[in-house]
């Protein structure tokens, strides 16, 4: 499915049977067979907090995105994901993660909780942020009792959320959508900008002209990471954050373009190295964390403009370059995903330089869900909004669990934005 095709899909009305299939009144399971939930699997705070974010972001988007019987039914699934996060939040403010279906913890390293941790925290954030009445209040006493967890994260992906949320959270303060206690915005202003030193340093350390990444290799949620710094952007206003954000998401972009000229997600049989991009194991995740990084970046080139419009223009196309997604499709027909032949990930060959790319990238990846990939099998039936959780050589893994589920209806909301 081409970009036009997956924005004029994007405007079908969504439905969210499988997610409803999949919460009880415990919370979100983790894992179905087939669409049927495995409830031996139990539940994550992982995915409760995935949850909260995805009918959060539903909720946002106004009246006519939404029937009205599905407004109640999101809100009643808000109520429960808010629920299991305050159940599953210490006094310490941590998150654990593992709960088995009869609802005991389980056994589980805390060093593991890192990116959950600064999961949850987003999520808490967006929802009072975003949300109304009862549950903006039990958002902001979970971000609250959170707050003194965040400089122990030590995860990368754990301090990228935990960034956003901070710049979220700063943002909404000053435009007057919350109430922002002064220590609080001192607290997260310090951490904020901690954490931004931080990913900047790591851009410099690890990439070079052939490599512009975070780290040695592209693993998983690799998005999170160019969003989280776009999103800081929009709050700091510092270059070097803006133009590390676009470089890295620009370099994502070509990391996940097939040879035919549709994205692909990094697989989980190999990961992303600077020899080689594993082909399968594709997750719905890494399309979701693309379409979000991307939808971010329009935000941010917009913000850029206002803040100085003489010489915007001139930083975004160094990071980002001005060729549009077709003419960066159709050289990318003819090129290799070994390091020997890959082209320069920004600068003038870079896949886009306007909003209009940004979001035309982005909604490429809503294509790759209604087939447009390397099976041409659709991830998704449309009739539930259910899922499948990967797609492998032998074509689409025909279970429906929480994340890639998420990750579905999560890109299709992006999608209807800009």
């Amino acid at each position: 499915m081409s970009a036009d095709r997956a924005r004029q899909r994007r405007y079908a009305p969504p439905s969210f049977a499988h997610l409803r299939r999949l919460t009880d009144d415990t919370g979100l399971l983790e894992h179905a067979l087939g669409r049927i939930p495995r409830r031996v699997e139990g539940y994550t705070t992982d995915d409760n907090a995935r949850a909260l974010w995805v009918v959060t972001e539903w909720l946002s988007l106004g009246d006519e995105a939404l029937a009205p019987q599905d407004r109640t039914t999101l809100t009643g699934l808000a109520e429960i994901y808010m629920a299991f996060l305050l159940w599953t939040q210490y006094e310490d403010g941590w998150w654990h993660n593992n709960i088995a279906y009869d609802r005991s913890p389980e056994p589980e390293e805390m060093s593991a909780n890192h990116d959950c941790q600064g999961r949850s925290i987003w999520a808490v954030a967006d929802a009072w942020v975003r949300l109304d009445g009862p549950l903006r209040h039990t958002a902001r006493t979970l971000f609250m009792n959170a707050l003194q967890t965040m400089n122990e994260i030590d995860s990368l992906r754990g301090q990228a959320f935990a960034m956003a949320a901070s710049a979220h959270v700063i943002e909404a303060g000053a435009k007057g959508l919350i109430d922002l206690p002064d220590s609080w915005r001192e607290q997260l202003t310090t951490y904020m900008k901690r954490v931004e030193r931080i990913m900047n340093e790591e851009f410099r350390s690890i990439s070079d002209e052939g490599w512009r990444w975070f780290e040695p290799a592209m693993t998983y949620s690799n998005g999170t990471l160019p969003w989280a710094m776009l999103r800081t952007y929009r709050v700091t206003g510092q270059r070097e954050t803006l133009n590390n954000g676009l470089e890295s998401l620009s370099f994502l972009c070509e990391m996940m373009t097939a040879e035919e000229g549709w994205l692909r997600p990094i697989g989980n049989d190999g990961w992303g190295k600077p020899d080689s991009v594993s082909r399968w194991d594709q997750q719905p995740l890494e399309m979701f964390k693309l379409a979000l990084a991307l939808e971010e970046a329009a935000l941010a080139v917009e913000h850029a403009g206002q803040l100085d419009s003489d010489d915007a223009e001139d930083l975004v196309l160094a990071s980002l370059g001005s060729r549009s997604v077709t003419e960066w499709n159709s050289q990318t027909k003819a090129g290799s995903r070994g390091t020997s032949n890959r082209r320069p990930a920004f600068g003038s060959r870079s896949p886009f330089g306007q909003n209009a790319h940004l979001r035309a990238m982005r909604d490429m990846a809503l294509g790759w869900f209604y087939g447009e990939n390397d099976k041409q099998a659709a991830m998704i039936d449309p009739r539930d909004g259910s899922c499948c959780d990967g797609l492998m050589e032998s074509g689409p893994n025909i279970n429906c669990g929480a994340e890639s589920t998420i990750s579905y209806l999560m890109t299709e909301a992006l999608c209807r934005k800009g």
